[in-house]
Protein backbone atom coordinates (compact mmCIF):
# COMPACT_ATOMS: atom_id res chain seq x y z
CA UNK A 1 0.00 0.00 0.00
CA UNK A 2 0.89 3.24 -0.18
CA UNK A 3 1.40 5.29 2.33
CA UNK A 4 2.65 2.22 4.20
CA UNK A 5 0.79 0.94 6.80
CA UNK A 6 2.32 0.14 10.34
CA UNK A 7 1.11 -1.11 13.32
CA UNK A 8 0.19 1.35 16.23
CA UNK A 9 1.03 4.43 13.70
CA UNK A 10 -0.66 4.08 10.22
CA UNK A 11 -1.58 4.86 7.32
CA UNK A 12 -4.99 2.70 7.94
CA UNK A 13 -6.95 3.59 4.81
CA UNK A 14 -4.17 3.68 2.67
CA UNK A 15 -4.47 2.64 -1.22
CA UNK A 16 -2.86 -0.01 -3.20
CA UNK A 17 0.87 1.31 -4.41
CA UNK A 18 1.40 2.06 -8.08
CA UNK A 19 2.29 0.06 -10.12
CA UNK A 20 3.28 -3.06 -7.86
CA UNK A 21 -0.36 -3.51 -5.65
CA UNK A 22 -2.12 -2.96 -8.75
CA UNK A 23 -0.28 -5.64 -10.55
CA UNK A 24 -0.93 -8.05 -7.37
CA UNK A 25 -4.45 -7.46 -7.95
CA UNK A 26 -4.44 -8.07 -11.03
CA UNK A 27 -2.42 -11.48 -10.84
CA UNK A 28 -4.96 -12.43 -8.22
CA UNK A 29 -8.15 -11.80 -10.76
CA UNK A 30 -6.07 -13.08 -13.64
CA UNK A 31 -5.81 -16.36 -11.41
CA UNK A 32 -9.66 -16.80 -10.41
CA UNK A 33 -10.21 -16.13 -14.23
CA UNK A 34 -8.55 -19.44 -15.58
CA UNK A 35 -9.19 -21.68 -12.35
CA UNK A 36 -12.04 -23.11 -14.62
CA UNK A 37 -14.19 -22.07 -11.05
CA UNK A 38 -16.56 -19.60 -12.65
CA UNK A 39 -17.02 -16.57 -9.82
CA UNK A 40 -20.28 -15.33 -9.68
CA UNK A 41 -19.89 -12.79 -6.55
CA UNK A 42 -17.09 -10.59 -4.74
CA UNK A 43 -17.36 -9.42 -1.76
CA UNK A 44 -14.80 -7.05 -0.59
CA UNK A 45 -14.30 -5.15 2.66
CA UNK A 46 -14.79 -1.64 2.64
CA UNK A 47 -11.13 -0.37 3.85
CA UNK A 48 -9.30 1.25 0.12
CA UNK A 49 -6.79 -1.48 0.06
CA UNK A 50 -9.27 -4.18 -0.29
CA UNK A 51 -11.49 -2.36 -2.44
CA UNK A 52 -8.98 -1.39 -5.16
CA UNK A 53 -8.40 -5.13 -4.81
CA UNK A 54 -11.56 -6.16 -5.56
CA UNK A 55 -12.08 -4.09 -7.84
CA UNK A 56 -9.59 -4.93 -9.79
CA UNK A 57 -10.74 -8.53 -9.28
CA UNK A 58 -13.79 -8.02 -10.65
CA UNK A 59 -12.05 -6.12 -14.18
CA UNK A 60 -10.12 -8.83 -14.88
CA UNK A 61 -12.94 -11.37 -14.69
CA UNK A 62 -15.42 -9.21 -16.60
CA UNK A 63 -12.53 -8.69 -19.57
CA UNK A 64 -11.83 -12.49 -19.34
CA UNK A 65 -15.50 -12.96 -19.74
CA UNK A 66 -15.81 -10.84 -22.77
CA UNK A 67 -13.11 -12.76 -24.40
CA UNK A 68 -14.06 -16.37 -23.65
CA UNK A 69 -17.82 -16.39 -23.94
CA UNK A 70 -19.66 -17.28 -27.04
CA UNK A 71 -21.81 -14.06 -27.84
CA UNK A 72 -24.69 -15.94 -27.65
CA UNK A 73 -24.19 -16.48 -23.72
CA UNK A 74 -22.61 -12.90 -23.16
CA UNK A 75 -23.83 -12.20 -19.25
CA UNK A 76 -24.10 -8.35 -17.99
CA UNK A 77 -20.73 -9.18 -15.49
CA UNK A 78 -20.19 -9.19 -12.01
CA UNK A 79 -20.15 -6.18 -9.74
CA UNK A 80 -18.33 -5.42 -6.37
CA UNK A 81 -20.12 -6.31 -2.98
CA UNK A 82 -19.22 -3.67 -0.02
CA UNK A 83 -19.48 -5.87 3.35
CA UNK A 84 -18.84 -4.14 6.29
CA UNK A 85 -18.76 -7.53 8.01
CA UNK A 86 -15.39 -7.85 6.10
CA UNK A 87 -13.42 -5.00 8.02
CA UNK A 88 -10.88 -5.06 9.46
CA UNK A 89 -10.16 -6.06 13.05
CA UNK A 90 -11.48 -3.52 15.26
CA UNK A 91 -8.36 -2.88 17.49
CA UNK A 92 -6.44 0.09 17.89
CA UNK A 93 -3.63 -0.80 16.82
CA UNK A 94 -4.95 -1.29 13.33
CA UNK A 95 -7.23 1.61 13.60
CA UNK A 96 -5.86 4.14 15.79
CA UNK A 97 -3.04 6.36 14.51
CA UNK A 98 -0.33 7.34 16.68
CA UNK A 99 -1.75 10.68 17.40
CA UNK A 100 -4.67 8.78 18.81
CA UNK A 101 -6.87 9.88 15.86
CA UNK A 102 -9.20 6.39 14.72
CA UNK A 103 -9.48 5.83 11.20
CA UNK A 104 -12.84 4.50 9.64
CA UNK A 105 -13.53 3.43 6.17
CA UNK A 106 -14.97 5.24 3.29
CA UNK A 107 -18.92 4.95 2.66
CA UNK A 108 -20.54 3.71 0.54
CA UNK A 109 -21.61 6.73 -1.54
CA UNK A 110 -17.79 8.01 -1.01
CA UNK A 111 -16.77 4.54 -2.70
CA UNK A 112 -19.47 5.03 -5.64
CA UNK A 113 -17.77 8.19 -6.46
CA UNK A 114 -14.19 5.94 -7.08
CA UNK A 115 -15.05 2.65 -8.35
CA UNK A 116 -17.56 1.91 -11.11
CA UNK A 117 -17.67 -1.54 -10.46
CA UNK A 118 -19.63 -1.69 -7.12
CA UNK A 119 -22.71 -3.13 -6.55
CA UNK A 120 -25.17 -0.30 -5.46
CA UNK A 121 -27.87 -2.87 -5.03
CA UNK A 122 -26.10 -4.63 -2.28
CA UNK A 123 -26.80 -3.92 1.54
CA UNK A 124 -23.88 -5.47 4.40
CA UNK A 125 -25.44 -9.08 5.39
CA UNK A 126 -23.40 -8.10 8.99
CA UNK A 127 -23.23 -4.25 9.18
CA UNK A 128 -20.97 -2.08 11.29
CA UNK A 129 -21.97 -1.77 14.96
CA UNK A 130 -21.97 1.57 17.32
CA UNK A 131 -19.13 0.61 19.63
CA UNK A 132 -18.58 -2.30 21.92
CA UNK A 133 -18.28 -0.10 25.26
CA UNK A 134 -20.76 -1.97 27.63
CA UNK A 135 -22.16 -3.78 25.30
CA UNK A 136 -22.37 -8.11 25.24
CA UNK A 137 -20.92 -9.72 22.92
CA UNK A 138 -22.42 -10.20 19.47
CA UNK A 139 -21.83 -10.75 15.80
CA UNK A 140 -21.66 -7.41 14.51
CA UNK A 141 -18.14 -5.78 13.93
CA UNK A 142 -17.83 -3.09 16.47
CA UNK A 143 -14.36 -1.06 18.31
CA UNK A 144 -13.03 -2.84 20.20
CA UNK A 145 -13.16 -6.33 19.35
CA UNK A 146 -11.09 -9.31 21.40
CA UNK A 147 -9.87 -12.12 19.37
CA UNK A 148 -12.93 -14.16 20.00
CA UNK A 149 -15.06 -11.47 18.88
CA UNK A 150 -13.55 -11.29 15.56
CA UNK A 151 -13.52 -15.30 15.03
CA UNK A 152 -17.54 -15.52 15.82
CA UNK A 153 -17.85 -12.05 13.16
CA UNK A 154 -16.08 -13.89 10.54
CA UNK A 155 -17.81 -16.88 11.02
CA UNK A 156 -21.46 -15.29 10.91
CA UNK A 157 -20.45 -12.88 7.75
CA UNK A 158 -19.16 -16.04 6.19
CA UNK A 159 -22.41 -18.30 6.83
CA UNK A 160 -24.65 -14.87 6.18
CA UNK A 161 -22.84 -15.07 2.73
CA UNK A 162 -23.32 -19.24 2.13
CA UNK A 163 -27.17 -18.36 2.33
CA UNK A 164 -26.95 -15.31 0.25
CA UNK A 165 -25.67 -17.93 -3.06
CA UNK A 166 -24.76 -20.95 -3.26
CA UNK A 167 -22.31 -19.95 -6.37
CA UNK A 168 -19.03 -19.81 -6.21
CA UNK A 169 -17.10 -16.49 -4.62
CA UNK A 170 -14.47 -14.87 -3.82
CA UNK A 171 -13.76 -12.49 -0.82
CA UNK A 172 -11.45 -9.98 -0.33
CA UNK A 173 -10.63 -9.13 3.12
CA UNK A 174 -7.77 -8.95 5.29
CA UNK A 175 -5.22 -11.81 7.34
CA UNK A 176 -6.73 -11.89 10.38
CA UNK A 177 -10.39 -11.90 9.01
CA UNK A 178 -9.44 -14.94 6.51
CA UNK A 179 -7.27 -16.60 9.13
CA UNK A 180 -10.82 -16.33 11.17
CA UNK A 181 -13.13 -17.58 8.13
CA UNK A 182 -10.49 -20.36 7.16
CA UNK A 183 -10.69 -21.54 10.56
CA UNK A 184 -14.38 -21.93 10.71
CA UNK A 185 -14.71 -23.96 7.14
CA UNK A 186 -12.32 -26.18 8.92
CA UNK A 187 -15.08 -26.85 11.69
CA UNK A 188 -13.03 -25.80 14.66
CA UNK A 189 -13.72 -23.07 17.12
CA UNK A 190 -10.32 -22.51 18.71
CA UNK A 191 -7.14 -21.69 17.09
CA UNK A 192 -5.53 -24.29 19.08
CA UNK A 193 -7.50 -26.86 17.30
CA UNK A 194 -6.67 -26.13 13.98
CA UNK A 195 -4.75 -28.00 11.86
CA UNK A 196 -4.14 -26.19 8.53
CA UNK A 197 -4.30 -22.24 9.27
CA UNK A 198 -1.26 -20.71 9.78
CA UNK A 199 0.11 -17.21 8.76
CA UNK A 200 -1.00 -15.27 6.04
CA UNK A 201 1.08 -14.02 2.86
CA UNK A 202 0.35 -10.88 0.96
CA UNK A 203 -1.35 -11.71 -2.17
CA UNK A 204 -1.88 -15.28 -0.95
CA UNK A 205 -4.83 -17.11 -2.34
CA UNK A 206 -6.80 -20.04 -0.03
CA UNK A 207 -9.69 -22.31 -1.53
CA UNK A 208 -12.59 -24.44 -0.28
CA UNK A 209 -14.84 -26.44 -2.17
CA UNK A 210 -17.34 -28.80 -1.72
CA UNK A 211 -19.67 -30.58 -3.75
CA UNK A 212 -22.57 -28.34 -5.24
CA UNK A 213 -25.85 -27.83 -3.28
CA UNK A 214 -24.15 -30.01 -0.26
CA UNK A 215 -24.78 -28.45 2.40
CA UNK A 216 -24.12 -31.56 4.71
CA UNK A 217 -21.01 -32.65 3.40
CA UNK A 218 -17.61 -31.07 5.12
CA UNK A 219 -15.37 -28.49 3.74
CA UNK A 220 -12.37 -29.37 1.70
CA UNK A 221 -9.09 -27.26 1.61
CA UNK A 222 -7.79 -27.57 -1.30
CA UNK A 223 -5.50 -24.19 -1.26
CA UNK A 224 -4.35 -22.09 1.71
CA UNK A 225 -2.32 -18.45 1.04
CA UNK A 226 -1.21 -19.64 -1.82
CA UNK A 227 1.39 -17.33 -3.88
CA UNK A 228 2.23 -18.96 -7.00
CA UNK A 229 0.13 -16.35 -9.27
CA UNK A 230 2.30 -13.42 -7.29
CA UNK A 231 5.39 -11.70 -9.35
CA UNK A 232 8.70 -11.36 -8.40
CA UNK A 233 9.66 -12.34 -4.85
CA UNK A 234 6.07 -12.21 -3.65
CA UNK A 235 5.88 -15.64 -5.60
CA UNK A 236 7.87 -17.62 -2.18
CA UNK A 237 5.20 -15.58 -0.14
CA UNK A 238 7.37 -14.72 2.39
CA UNK A 239 7.56 -10.90 2.18
CA UNK A 240 4.77 -9.34 3.68
CA UNK A 241 3.55 -12.33 5.71
CA UNK A 242 1.12 -11.40 8.82
CA UNK A 243 -0.59 -14.02 11.85
CA UNK A 244 -2.30 -13.23 14.64
CA UNK A 245 -0.23 -14.97 17.06
CA UNK A 246 -2.78 -17.70 17.94
CA UNK A 247 -2.42 -18.91 14.48
CA UNK A 248 1.90 -18.69 14.23
CA UNK A 249 3.71 -21.78 15.33
CA UNK A 250 6.46 -19.29 16.46
CA UNK A 251 4.61 -18.06 18.74
CA UNK A 252 2.37 -20.35 20.53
Amino acid sequence: TYPGLIENVGNYDSDLAIPEGYGHAKAMGQRLASSGMPIKHVFSDPFLRCMRTGDLIVQTLNEYAAKSEPESTKTKGISLKVEEGLTEWQVPSLLVSADGVRTNPKTLKEHQKIFKMIDASYQSLNPQGTDRFDLTADFQPRFPETEAELHLRCKHTLFQFLKFTSDNIAIVSHAPCVQSMAMALEGVTSPADSNIVGPWSLGGMTLFSRPANSKEEKWKLELFSDTSHMPGEYQLGETGKWSLDSFDPAKK
